[in-house]
């Protein structure tokens, strides 16, 4: 068993932060548009029974976690397979059981955890207010309105996390993000009339 400084050190020699990053916005960014479009959805469908929404948002929010956390490992490790298979060809030796190899497995790993738990969260973030209406017997109303009020700020928070770490305007980007979410409810909304 690896410590957890041997495992951050590997993290780092397979130089895991900057894709698990990606990974996370990309994803909690899919979690939150995915779950605006059901609570939308459901909203003009006159879904009135808090239960179904909690039942589809994390319904959906599994099927992303499973769906983001397998194609994650798959990806990226037929990504370190094929790099060490580089590398092993110029250096004419094979890394098997190195440390190279260590590097690029958990790297792997960890990409599909982050891959797989960032659109759960994000989605299942958006649901709460829907546990509220179910257990503490909220209007439904109430628990529609807080729960596009939640999306939309989680996907501020994405849009300022991306701004901070480009070193551009957080504000700006967080508005970005929320454009992307009215975007996405006009477009549900817009099904109503077809």
């Amino acid at each position: 068993m690896k410590s957890f400084k041997q495992i951050i050190n590997l993290l780092q020699m397979g130089e895991t932060e900057g894709i698990a990053k990606r990974y996370m916005v990309m994803n909690s960014f899919d979690g939150a548009l995915t779950a605006l479009g059901i609570i939308i959805g459901s909203f003009l469908a006159n879904v009135d029974d808090p239960r179904t929404l909690i039942l589809a948002g994390l319904g959906a929010s599994i099927a992303m976690a499973v769906s983001g956390g397998f194609g994650a490992y798959l990806t990226e490790s037929a990504v370190k397979k094929e790099e060490l298979a580089e590398i092993e060809s110029v250096m004419l030796e094979e890394f098997d059981h190195t440390v190279v190899n260590q590097a690029a497995t958990i790297s792997s790993y960890f990409v599909a955890i982050v891959d797989g738990l960032s659109p759960f969260v994000a989605a299942s973030f958006s649901f709460l207010p829907f546990f509220g209406a179910y257990f503490l017997k909220w209007p439904i109303q109430f628990a529609y309105i807080s729960s596009v009020l939640f999306t939309g700020l989680s996907l501020f928070i994405l849009g300022a996390y991306l701004g901070k770490i480009s070193k551009e305007n957080i504000i700006l980007n967080g508005i970005r993000m929320i454009i992307a979410g009215v975007v996405t409810a006009i477009l549900v909304m817009v099904l109503e009339f077809l």
